[in-house]
């Protein structure tokens, strides 16, 4: 499921296709920008260019605008990038640098460009470990020297992982998991989750020469904030 081309298997898309799909639905149920992320523009100097790389329906991306940021938005999903101007970013359309369709694997920046990236919950959606590690990568290459990324990724003790349709395979240690999201009309559109341990995702962020400036779980999420050295 690492490209548009992947066909269809037992329900499963590939990533854009899952967004395009569920675009709408997941704008209606994901207003709320989260708490922690937040917290990490708050500490951030308004001179800054931040990157929010999977940004879905922008809700991280209009508080960037609000305090002032220069800010793009990129996401795999041309739908959910629709509904992202149409609702979220309605009334700061005038602020925003640039919302973009691309790939987390092949950013269409130059080297050094950003001071700071965020990505939110994109991670663990991408099956291939080289993925992961080449979505790392680039964050690294369009970094400026001493930037900051915010990562998260959902853990195995998620309140969706507790549910009837998956707390066994959950309980049996599977860390590839797909999690039906449903459809106003009652379609499920399944998602793809790798579920991280907190150790491995550190692990894998110090490999490639990152700092971690800080580790923490919150809401059942594992966030890393970590620095370009």
């Amino acid at each position: 499921m690492t490209n548009e081309n992947n066909s269809k298997t037992n329900n499963r898309f590939s990533i854009p296709k899952v967004y395009d799909l569920i675009a709408e639905s997941f704008d209606s149920k994901r207003r709320h920008p989260w708490k922690e992320v937040i917290q990490f523009i708050k500490q951030l100097p308004s001179t800054n260019r931040i990157l929010d790389l999977g940004c879905g329906n922008a809700r991280h991306t209009s508080v960037m605008l609000e305090r002032n940021f220069e800010a793009i938005g990129l996401d795999i999903s041309y739908r959910i990038l629709q509904a992202a101007k149409e609702n979220e970013l309605s009334l700061v359309k005038d602020k925003l640098t640039s919302l973009i369709n691309g790939d987390a694997r092949v950013l269409p920046f130059k080297n050094k460009v950003f001071n700071n990236v965020i990505m939110i919950a994109v991670l663990h959606h991408f099956e291939s470990k080289d993925d992961r590690l080449e979505i790392l990568r680039e964050i690294m290459r369009v970094l400026t020297e001493n930037g900051t990324c915010l990562i998260s990724t959902w853990l195995r003790t998620h309140p969706r992982f507790q549910k009837e349709d998956l707390s066994e395979i959950v309980k049996l240690g599977k860390k590839d998991i797909l999690v039906p999201w449903t459809l106003p009309d009652g379609k499920k559109i399944n998602r793809y989750y790798y579920l991280f341990d907190k150790e491995e995702l550190e692990a894998i962020v110090l490999q490639l020469d990152f700092k971690i400036l800080n580790s923490e779980i919150s809401n059942h999420n594992l966030f890393l904030t970590v620095k370009k050295t």
